[in-house]
Parts: structure tokens; sequence; C-alpha cells
């Protein structure tokens, strides 16, 4: 206790002793000298000691004097610190105001001249990403227009083609009628047309290359059916006429390596087409079977072409073409009973066919070889009036296949028994070559 009353001495002395200095001080000088910093830190710490003692002897009073006093003592205590650290902190302060208060008012100048400076900076930030931004927009909108701009002028493009592709179907009917009234160059510049508006039609180039064929343009044939089949790699009807016309071109060469390629290329075409397509007939209806039958006729393959023309047959029994084919084959294979019965059949689908189309050229001449086989040569002179007054003036095949016929028929029959045979086709070949002598003397 009698070290606590002295505490409270040296702090009542501290009291008394820092104001008389600071008077003497004040009175010597007009202005306050500076405390210094080893005298200030000496003072804090005699302070900061006095206070921890105060506290160790204030839990001491507790414990003597009850809770009540300790209360009270360490109001007091507790009131003299607070007198003595106003003092110092007056003191300083006062030391330090004019230093402090410049350094307040430099620092509130930094400060506002930082959030000055700050503040331009988030603007012009805030302005040039505004900028950027309304670049950006821009752009993306010149990209949604020019996309806009594209898909219209698509879209404008595909309707187009769309009409145009519908307009090039509108020419396929009137093609295949100029084609049926034998007007070759009629039904091929109207497939020429409709593949100016849609080249990638696959009827207009396959129906362009059929046509090219039968006028005896194969060059052309040759070049439309591959074109068709660009288009549509495996379409039958495309790769069963190419075969037709592999089979025409092996046809004009000499015997020979290349003549037998040509015609195993046709045959593989035939076969690829048939395959897919066993019931495949061309544009003159008839199967492509009988195409077949043609190739492995000439071959010599007779067991293979009666099979190919059995074939045609039972895909088109209404039509006369495989079964005179057939007649023919049976009589090479000295069946002539089979001939007989067969050339009947094909006398009477062939009389049937022309009644039905009196411009069916190749049902008059199945009907004039019937007629000339089975020996009735008067009305086979009737017939072959019609036959030269149908045939196409632009199919340059139609006499020459007529005329092969006619000599495999001489042949089957023997010279001795096929004189009026022989007859007809001197005929044919007459009224040729006036036909083909007439543009001359035009």
């Amino acid at each position: 206790m009698r070290r606590l009353v002295g505490i409270i001495l040296v702090i009542g002395l501290l009291l008394v002793g820092v104001p008389a200095a600071f008077a003497q001080d004040t009175a010597a000088e007009a202005e306050p000298t500076p405390i210094a910093q080893d005298e200030l830190n000496e003072i804090i710490q005699q302070v900061t000691t006095a206070g921890e003692e105060a506290r160790y002897e204030f839990d001491r009073a507790v414990n003597i004097l009850g809770i009540f006093e300790g209360v009270g003592l360490v109001v007091s205590i507790m009131t003299i610190l607070g007198t003595i650290l106003a003092v110092v902190g007056g003191f300083v302060g006062f030391k330090g105001l004019n230093d402090a208060r410049a350094q307040v008012d430099e620092t509130r100048e930094n400060v506002k001249k930082d959030l000055g400076e700050a503040r331009q900076r988030v603007q012009e930030e805030l302005a040039e990403a505004q900028k950027r931004f309304s670049e950006e927009m821009d752009a993306r909108e010149a990209q949604l227009d020019a996309i806009r701009e594209e898909l219209r002028h698509t879209i404008e493009e595909q309707r187009e083609k769309a009409a145009k592709a519908n307009l090039a179907m509108s020419f396929m009917p009137l093609g295949e009628r100029q084609y049926r009234s034998q007007d070759f160059s009629g039904a091929i510049n109207t497939y020429h047309r409709a593949l100016e508006l849609d080249p990638s039609n696959l009827i207009a180039c396959y129906r362009l290359g059929y046509v090219y064929t039968q006028s005896g343009q194969l060059d052309e044939a040759q070049k439309f059916l591959n074109e068709a089949l660009e288009i549509e790699e495996d379409f039958a009807p495309a790769l069963a006429a190419l075969g037709y016309v592999y089979r025409r071109l092996g046809e004009k060469m000499s015997d020979g390596t290349e003549r037998n390629q040509t015609l195993n290329q046709a045959e593989s075409y035939l076969l690829q087409a048939l395959t897919a397509s066993p019931k495949l007939v061309d544009d003159d209806g008839e199967s492509w079977w009988g195409s077949l039958g043609g190739l492995y006729r000439r071959r010599g393959q007779i067991t293979e072409a009666i099979y190919a023309y059995e074939q045609a047959a039972d895909i088109t029994p209404q039509s006369s073409y495989a079964f005179s084919n057939l007649a023919l084959l049976y009589l090479q294979t000295k069946n002539k009973s089979a001939m007989i019965q067969t050339y009947e059949r094909v006398e009477q689908l062939a009389q049937g066919e022309v009644q039905a189309d009196v411009d069916n050229y190749w049902a008059y001449a199945d009907l004039l070889t019937s007629r000339l086989a089975l020996g009735k040569i008067e009305s086979a002179q009737e017939t072959l009036v019609s036959v030269l007054h149908v045939a196409p003036s632009e199919g340059p095949y139609v006499f020459e296949i007529l005329v092969d016929t006619l000599e495999r028929l001489v042949q089957a029959l023997g010279e001795k028994n096929a004189g009026h045979v022989r007859e007809v086709i001197d005929a044919i070949n007459a009224y040729i070559a006036q036909r083909k002598a007439e543009p001359a003397s035009d």
C-alpha cells in the first residue's frame, strides 16, 4: 500500500514538474522549445511503467480493501493517468502542431490530386471502353449485315436455282415427244436448253446421251452419259446406255485387242445396270437384256445370247423385239420348229404394235422379218413400203440394223431358199443410197 502511495506521489510530481518546465520555457522564449526525442520517450516510458504498477496495486487493493474501495482507487489512478497523458499529448501536439497541420494540408492536397487524377483516368478508361464497345458493336452489326446479305443472296440463288430446275424439268415431256416423233434434232436442242437452265439435271444428261446414240453421234452420247454418271454414279439407265454405246463402238472396230476390250467394257456396263435393275428398259420401252443378247450373239456366245433374249422376252412379253432375235437364234441352232413358232408370235405381236403406233419403225421391221421368214412374200412387200415410209431420217442405225438382221436370216435359210429376202435387202440398200444422194443434189 505504501508503494501505491509512492506511485501516486511520483505522478503528482510529474504533474507539477511538467507544467513548471513548460511555463519556464514559455517565459524565456516566445515560441516553445521542442522537447528532445529521448526526453519524450523517457516520459512516455515512465507513464507506461506507472500504469502497469498501478494495475498491479489495484489487484492487491481489491483483495485487501474490497471491490468497492478498489474501484474508487482505480478511478482515481486512471484520472491521474488521463491527466498526465493529456498533458503529454498536448505538449507533443503543441510541439508538432504546425508541422502536423502542414502535413495534413499537404496530404489533403495530395489526396485531392490523386483522386482527381484517378477520376480522370477512370473517365478516360470508361470513355475508351465505351469507344471500343461501340466499335465492336458496329463491327458485329456489320458482320450481321453481311451475314444477312449473304443469306439473302443464298436464298435468292436457291430460289432462282429451284425455279430454273423446275423450268428445265418442264422441257422433258417436250423432248420426249420430239424423240417419239423421230425429231432427233429437236429433242437434242430441247435437252440442251434444259441443261442450260440446270446443268446438274440428271434426266436431261441421260436423255441427251440416249438421243445422240440413236442419231449415231456416239462421241457426244458418251460425253453426256458420263456426265450423268458424274451426277449419280450408279444411275442404271445411264450405265446401260453407255454399255450400248461401247457395244456400237466395238462393232465398228476390226477384230483385235482393242475391239475385245471395248466389247468387254460394254458388257461390264450392261451387267452392272441389269444387276442393279433387272427389269430396266430403255426409252423405247425395250429391255436392256436385248442389248446384252446382241453383244453375246456377235461374240458367238449363242447360249448366253439366248438366255439374255429370253430375259428380255419375260420382261417385255408384248414386244416383238426379243422374240424376233430369239427366232433367228433358234434357226442358227437348227431348231426350225421353234423358229417358225417364234416368228408366228413375232408377226402377231408386231401387227398389234403397228396398229397401236403407226410410226413404230421397229415394229414394222420385226413384222417384215417375220413375214419373210415365214415365206409370206406378198405381205412382206407391203410391209416393206411402210418400213421405208416410217424410217426416221436422222437414225443411221435403223437400216443398218435391219439389213444386218435380214443378212442373218439369209444365212440361216441358205442362199437358195432366201432369194426373196435378198431382194428386200437390195431394195433397202437402193433406198439408202437414194436418200444419201438427195442432200448432195440439193
